[in-house]
């Protein structure tokens, strides 16, 4: 069975489709397109269980969810506003950085909530190199992926010295990004926003005193 078919069928005739800023209305459902895309750039079950699952236990809490702690505690944390899983300026911002530490691929794993009961879950692999313009060219399914509120994603690379997750569903929408403290510079020189005391104050308590 192909692991993405659900996808394909599930936002093919999506009711929430007037979100996409990405894919106009009147362009949505292109299915070769959507199919196309998944083909390229799906992770399958095998891949991500013997490769990227170690990794991603590596970076985040098991099982956790935001609100709760979603990276180890060696890890450096920076909150930025969120509420989307990317947009084009910040997917460039931590693609320079993913290009700096040396990662090849990078991986985005949708994370369970308790509205995605019985939905279809993203698992992708892209290459770190992608332009903006070939990571959103899936039509639909790129749109669902990149634009769509409420749903929450981890984002990583093989290294394990960096990890995104995206609180989309926390009443405030934040990016998390969680980063090996030798990697503090790089990232607080290209998220020069990182230190906004208004995002730190939508912070939950678990949080205080962790955040750059």
């Amino acid at each position: 069975m192909i692991e993405y078919k659900r996808h394909i069928e599930e936002y093919f005739n999506y009711m929430h489709s007037s979100f996409s800023k990405l894919i106009p209305q009147n362009e949505w459902g292109n299915k070769k397109l959507a199919e196309e895309y998944l083909q390229r750039y799906w992770l399958t079950n095998q891949e991500y269980f013997n490769v990227w699952k170690p990794i991603q236990d590596r970076i985040f809490i098991q099982n956790n969810c935001f609100p709760d702690l979603v990276f180890l505690t060696e890890f450096k944390i920076l909150a930025l506003k969120g509420g989307c899983l990317f947009v084009e300026e910040d997917f460039k911002k931590l693609q320079q950085i993913m290009i700096e530490i040396g990662e090849s691929y990078f991986v985005i794993v949708q994370q369970s909530q308790d509205f995605t009961e019985g939905e279809p879950m993203f698992r992708m692999k892209f290459p770190v190199n992608i332009s903006w313009s070939e990571l959103t060219n899936g039509n639909y399914i790129a749109a669902v992926l990149f634009e769509m509120s409420y749903n929450e994603y981890v984002v990583f690379g093989a290294s394990e010295k960096w990890g995104k997750y995206s609180a989309n569903d926390y009443k405030y929408p934040l990016d998390i990004f969680g980063f090996k403290p030798e990697y503090v510079s790089i990232f607080t020189n290209i998220f020069e926003e990182y230190n906004n005391k208004k995002i730190h104050e939508m912070l939950p308590p678990q949080y205080e005193g962790l955040v750059l």
